[in-house]
């Protein structure tokens, strides 16, 4: 994935400093954004938002001091770091550089591997703080969006117990064992919501202990065969094991069948009675092997495919039997794959099923 060139802003008067600090940083993958006075700055600064400014501090019309004090007021470009540049070398004007908010200050004549040091700090310091950021938001996002999923099917399990025990007298015994497999069926995922979000949080902590070893893929999927048959028959849905060739990968063998397992999981959900499910296995380049959960089943439009791994995306639906999803499956899949040194992919089409794709190295990998 090509990977977005940081955007810096260079603020001087003097054509000549602009031109010089231009040469130095053209050394950086980034692209240069120039203004020759602070109102300029705070102009460009709404069009290309960028991630450094090098703010020189004598200028006409709007100076150094001011350009940064507004920038620093607003809430959309108060996270954007200044660096100064400027002749100035008392300490009092040092002093007032930062208070304003300014991440360094630059004195004038400056040395040219020093500056590009510092440059090269702070937009590696600003990177870490938008990656942290967005992983915080997404977070943040998606622990609301497990609570508002567990508080409903409690909320749903709580409410047919009441009416159960409130209505015992005028519900037939019908409607009775209706309400008790529904209660049944929202306990069930419920656990396995609850069992995906532990492995999850516990795979972000470091907590889950890798332990890679040589496995054979027909005895991983003659195991997912076993363990699902009862549910893909409830759809009368087969379950087929495509593999023949007896490949072998190196994994951990409790990810990589947790993986297997909340594919066919979602295959299952999402395909109609009298559906098939395959398992297939293949050999795929520079020494990966080619693992694909494919079924018959509703397939996904391609507005949602790409946002099924995303952890803050709310992408589910319920399955051609109502059964519920969370969602959560797809990113413990992606999670687990990456510790395998592996890549997960998706080819689905509505109404001619889908292919669920994830590669795992043949051999231990050469470190």
């Amino acid at each position: 994935m090509q990977t977005k060139k940081p955007v810096i802003l260079i603020v001087d008067d003097v054509p000549k400093n602009i031109q010089v600090l231009g040469t130095l940083l053209a050394k950086f993958k980034c692209e240069l954004a120039v203004a020759m006075n602070g109102q300029q700055a705070l102009d460009t600064v709404e069009k290309v938002k960028p991630d450094l400014i090098l703010l020189d501090v004598m200028m006409p019309i709007m100076d150094g001091h001011e350009t940064c004090r507004r920038l620093k007021s607003n809430e959309s470009t108060k996270d954007i770091p200044v660096i100064f540049l400027s002749a100035k070398t008392e300490t009092e004007d040092i002093v007032e550089g930062f208070k304003l908010g300014a991440v360094d200050y630059v004195t004038k004549p400056f040395i040219g591997k020093e500056l590009v040091a510092r440059v090269q700090t702070h937009l590696t310091l600003r990177q870490t703080q938008q990656t942290l950021s967005e992983e915080v938001h997404s977070k943040n996002k998606f622990f609301s969006i497990m609570s508002h999923d567990l508080r409903g099917a409690f909320g749903i399990i709580t409410n047919f117990v009441q009416l159960i025990q409130e209505g015992g007298d005028f519900l037939t015994n019908e409607e009775k064992d209706e309400l008790l497999n529904d209660i049944q069926t929202t306990s069930t995922n419920t656990l396995e919501l609850l069992e995906n979000l532990l492995k999850w949080a516990r795979s972000q902590t470091g907590a889950i202990k890798f332990s890679p070893e040589n496995l054979k893929l027909t005895c991983l999927f003659d195991e997912i065969q076993r363990n699902h048959t009862s549910i893909a028959q409830a759809k009368d849905i087969s379950i087929l094991n495509s593999e023949r060739d007896e490949l072998a990968v190196y994994g951990d063998r409790n990810m990589i069948l947790l993986i297997i397992r909340n594919l066919v999981s979602n295959a299952i959900k999402f395909t109609n009675k009298g559906g098939q499910i395959s398992l297939i296995a293949q050999k795929a380049d520079d020494n990966m092997i080619k693992v694909v959960v494919a079924d018959t089943g509703v397939g996904i439009s391609p507005d949602k495919v790409g946002q099924l791994f995303s952890i803050e995306s709310k992408t589910t639906s319920n399955g051609t039997a109502n059964e519920q999803g969370h969602g959560l499956g797809l990113v413990l899949c992606k999670e687990f794959v990456k510790i395998n040194n592996g890549d997960i992919g998706i080819i689905s089409e509505p109404d001619k099923g889908t292919q669920v794709w994830f590669t795992l190295p043949s051999n231990k990998p050469e470190e």
